[in-house]
């Protein structure tokens, strides 16, 4: 649950009210005619409790109906003249002043608090956590007290989360019989992409347990021993599948390398997205950098950037860590399992699937071949060694080397590419190897949005990682952006911010010239720079001022929209008719049912 702590405020309030007691003190001193009922520190005493019951500290969101009107009267001043003196007019201002703002502060706390998703931990079994339902959070997003009156809002939220193949028809059809169907089927595809953004922007430290309720049955999940079973013999599980599939992998990767360089015959129908080949020429060959955090769009700008002349007619060579991963055999066997250890199982294949890319990357580079490295480039030492590699392997060849070991001093060797052979120029054909050109691709976009796509693509395509992880990625990725770009021929940066549309280049540079940066879309790499990556909310993302949540943010104008309440309230309606005439189509039959056999007897 987010914390915001206003208490500083309130202090400072409390200050101010002791600066007014003393110039009303001042004020009847000078005023010796005028006398009070009442002194005005009176009125203060009765509005302090007030201030700490309405403290944005105290936990519970609906407290405000406790106020006791009795204390909050304001005492009649009387004076001789009957005339309201100066210091009276202060005070009673005063007195408003705080109530009004202490109201604003409690309000303005449960609006946002209202988009939470609500999570119950156990008291009695540590670990134990259950989260509200997708499903149960758009219901009360919605204004349904119940989700037993909308049973039907409920199976189309599961569906359009999920991404089911029907899920827009059924959605249309639940509004077909309504005279504004097609407004009322935009309305709700929006208020479904609005509660998307805003529930997966808490509890990231529990996203598994968000994509296992997502994909698990719409019933309420329940602890059973086969499952407490298959937690605890994991490692176990792991292990045995290894042993037995060691030996398929070993060939299954060595096939997908084949098919990459075009070296196997393999049919168009059954390639993997491991390779693109085309047709090459007689140039230097490129290498090109895809680099950008988890989930900031890469495979976007990538499709884009096929689509340019220079890509179509290369024959290119892509090399995607991910493309070996969904080929793994062993991740397969895992992933067939289920959909529980989903983390996991990425996680145990990892290395493998790094070492696949990083065989296929050294051996395409030393056969000269045109090569697109999709990867985060977040670190930089094995950046910075494959680019000196690329700059010299037209000269020498290279081979993988030991990688990041530490030493048993403590002291850590990183040593991924190692030369072999002698120095060579010559190609086959006689012809000097020329060197390569290598080019920089980075891609950035707010780090919460990342999370977002991080988490919907582990539900579509049940491949997912931690959300620390992710943002440790676009962390790094940002702070060396402009260090590659020191050591590369020619680089581009685009922002993938924008929900639709295509990606924005916001910086770019040529050869020797220095970085051409747009000044008004930049601050979306330096913000990525300083995100905080143990951040559990979007709230924790950056520290203040946070851009995720200023105007103009996707937070601000598309979840915080002061239209939605409206638009809420017209779908609620427009559903509460629906969900009714469906219930009473359902009861119908069953009426007839009975009276038939009623008269039958």
């Amino acid at each position: 649950m987010v914390k915001t702590t206003r208490t500083s405020g309130v202090i400072g309030l409390k200050s101010y009210f002791s600066t007014v007691q003393q110039h009303v003190e001042k004020a009847d001193t000078l005023s010796p005619n005028t006398k009070q009922t009442q002194t005005p520190l009176v009125p203060i005493l009765r509005v302090l409790p007030i201030l700490n019951l309405m403290s944005l500290d105290d936990p519970q969101t609906e407290s405000i109906h406790m106020l006791n009107r009795s204390s909050m009267c304001v005492p009649e001043f009387k004076s001789n003249n009957d005339k309201t003196t100066f210091s009276q007019i202060l005070l009673i201002t005063s007195i408003g002043l705080l109530l009004a703002l202490a109201l604003h502060y409690r309000l303005r706390k449960i609006r946002h608090s209202k988009n939470i998703p609500r999570l119950r931990r156990s008291h009695k079994h540590k670990g134990h956590e259950k989260l509200e339902r997708f499903s149960h959070y758009v219901v009360r997003q919605m204004g349904f007290k119940d989700r037993r009156e909308c049973p039907h809002l409920c199976k189309l939220a599961n569906e359009y989360i999920r991404k089911s193949g029907c899920c827009e028809e059924d959605i249309y059809s639940f509004f077909s019989e309504e005279p504004d169907a097609d407004s009322l089927f935009i309305k709700l595809v929006e208020e479904f992409e609005r509660c998307i953004l805003s529930y997966f922007a808490y509890h990231w430290s529990h996203a598994d347990l968000m994509i296992s309720q997502i994909l698990s049955a719409d019933v309420e999940p329940k602890k059973k021993l086969k499952h407490i079973v298959m937690a605890a013999t994991r490692d176990q599980r792991f292990e045995r599948v290894t042993k037995n599939l060691k030996v398929a992998r070993v060939f299954n990767t060595l096939v997908e390398e084949m098919k990459a360089m075009g070296i196997a015959s393999v049919d168009d129908s059954e390639c993997t997205e491991v390779m693109a080949p085309v047709a090459h020429k007689d140039r230097s060959p490129v290498l090109l950098l895809m680099g950008g955090g988890m989930g900031a769009g890469k495979s976007t700008v990538l499709k884009e950037i096929l689509k340019e002349p220079f890509w179509a007619g290369a024959d290119a060579v892509v090399i995607e860590a991910d493309a070996f991963k969904e080929s793994d055999v062993i991740y397969r066997a895992l992933s067939s399992r289920g959909h529980a250890d989903m983390i996991k199982t990425a996680e145990f294949v990892h290395q493998s699937s790094t070492d696949a890319a990083s065989s296929l990357l050294v051996t395409a580079l030393n056969e000269g071949r045109d090569v697109i490295m999709d990867g985060t480039l977040s670190w930089v030492p094995f950046v910075v060694q494959t680019i000196t590699m690329t700059r010299n392997v037209h000269r020498h060849r290279y081979r993988m080397g030991a990688g990041y070991k530490v030493g048993e001093n403590g002291d850590v060797i990183e040593n991924y590419w190692e030369r072999i052979g002698e120095r060579q120029q010559l190609q086959e054909d006689g012809k000097e190897r020329k060197p390569y050109r290598i080019e920089l691709v980075g891609v950035v976009c707010d780090a919460y949005l990342a999370v977002i796509r991080g988490i919907r693509r582990a539900i579509m395509c049940r491949r997912a990682v931690r959300v620390r992880s992710q943002l440790t990625s676009h962390k790094r990725f940002a702070d060396a952006f402009l260090t590659y770009c020191n050591i590369v021929d020619n680089a581009r940066l685009y922002c993938t911010n924008a929900l639709e549309g295509s990606p924005k280049m916001i910086a770019w540079k040529e050869k020797e010239k220095t970085l051409l940066v747009d000044p008004e879309e930049i601050d979306c790499l330096k913000n990525v720079g300083r995100v905080n990556e143990n951040a559990e909310s979007i709230y924790e993302l950056y520290r203040r001022p946070n851009p995720a949540c200023e105007a103009g943010s996707i937070w601000k104008d598309i979840v915080l929209s002061p239209s939605r309440f409206n638009i809420q309230q017209e779908l609620k309606y427009s559903i509460q008719k629906v969900e009714r005439f469906k219930q009473c189509l359902q009861d119908t039959p069953k009426s007839e049912t009975e009276q038939s056999d009623v008269l039958s007897s």
